[in-house]
């Protein structure tokens, strides 16, 4: 691997800590086209170049996540039993579906990855500036009420998208959790960042198991994980994923948002149509 590509790969990494800090979401939504981009550059050239861009940003989610949910944490803005139930419940969806992702031609995931990228934009940039705290934001995990169901059916949501797409669902899960659990969106964005370690560790697993013999000619792989792509994301994204929970304390999200929606369409875009 050429120095340029780990410079590559490390300012993925720095891009997607900061993400994962500041929103809640593992990377994936620049993790996955950033590695297509690479493979393309570097010439790699597989029917499975797809899967394993969605297998090894699930790889490095799990180290990012681990690294912003405890600070997280520590600024008391993760309802662990919300992270576990959520959590949890996206093992077995991310399971089932990552197998039938396998089974899907590399192109069709690229389409499926770019709609819900587009998805994602339309909801940031038309979402109203409202309460970010809501009334929930001094309510402690042991006061602090929620629908199980309700979470459930957010972390099987979670599973399938991260089985489908390499995202880690928090990206779906924050605003799910902020105007249906009626978490403040701080807590919802704490508590985001804890459940995807568990969904994302279940991803890397069942791409694991279901990887079709073969499919996978890379040196250092683990199943369909590139480790060796995976690396310098990890080694970036961890210290940088600290600072992304920073300024999710220090900023208002409004303005970043909106500029991170604009951000989402330009890489769908390039996706769809490229």
């Amino acid at each position: 691997m050429s120095l340029e590509v780990i410079l590559i790969l490390f300012g993925v990494g720095i891009a997607a800590g900061i993400l994962s800090g500041l929103f809640g979401v593992g990377g994936g939504i620049i993790i996955v086209p950033s590695l297509i981009a690479v493979y393309s550059f570097i010439n790699f050239n597989s029917p499975y170049s797809v899967h394993i861009a969605i297998a090894t940003s699930l790889f490095t989610i799990i180290f990012t996540s681990i690294s912003s949910s405890f600070k997280h944490y520590r600024n008391g803005n993760v309802i662990l039993s919300a992270a576990l139930l959520i959590g949890f419940s996206s093992v077995v969806t991310v399971y089932l579906f990552s197998k039938a992702a396998i089974a899907l031609p590399g192109e069709t995931l690229k389409k499926i990855f770019s709609v819900l990228l587009i998805l994602i934009a339309v909801k940031m940039l038309f979402d109203k500036k409202g309460k970010d705290e809501g009334n929930t934001s001094q309510i402690s995990e042991k006061d602090l009420k929620f629908n199980k169901w309700l979470g459930a059916a957010i972390g099987v949501l979670s599973g399938t998208i991260a089985a489908f797409s390499g995202l880690g669902g928090g990206i779906f899960v924050v605003p799910l959790m902020h105007y249906l659990m009626k978490f403040s969106f701080k807590k919802a964005i704490g508590t985001s960042s804890a459940a995807i370690l568990l969904t994302s560790i279940a991803g890397v697993l069942s791409y694991f198991f279901n990887m079709p013999s073969g499919a996978v000619d890379l040196p250092y792989a683990f199943g369909m994980v590139d480790t060796r792509s995976a690396l310098p994301i990890i080694a970036a994204s961890i210290p940088f994923a600290q600072i992304g929970v920073y300024i999710n304390k220090r900023t208002h999200h409004y303005l970043l948002t909106k500029l991170f929606a604009v951000f989402i369409l330009i890489v769908s875009a390039r996706m769809i149509f490229f």
